[in-house]
């Protein structure tokens, strides 16, 4: 689940690794530039040997699981009674969770399969 476009109005906009808000640094050419966040970019030359996400996309999805967990414990687990502010705050937790894992994935060089 690689992330296109990553640029709106000719600016970096989304990481086309994880999501998160890119900067001026791409992977790709003029048409798609692929950018990448600031944490990315440090793994860029890992990113770029990756040829298929989808395995490493879906052992990131334990890092989301992990960054979860706690909050699940402190705001209870019935999701009804959360307030918005504990929602985003779960979404976001997740959403990092994942991206850490994945970066954490590609650095250690070997596919998860």
């Amino acid at each position: 689940m690689t992330f296109h476009p990553t640029m709106v109005g000719g600016a970096p906009a989304v990481c086309n690794c994880c999501g998160r808000a890119a900067t001026g640094v791409g992977i790709g050419d003029a048409k798609e530039p692929r950018f990448l966040c600031q944490e990315c970019v440090l793994i860029l030359e890992q990113i770029k040997r990756v040829r298929r996400f989808d395995p490493y996309e879906l052992e990131a999805r334990l890092g989301g699981m992990e960054a979860a967990g706690p909050l699940v414990d402190e705001f209870g687990s019935d999701l009804a009674e959360w307030s918005e502010e504990q929602v985003l705050i779960f979404c976001g937790a997740i959403w990092k969770g994942c991206a850490d894992k994945l970066r954490e994935v590609i650095r250690a060089g070997q596919p998860p399969f």
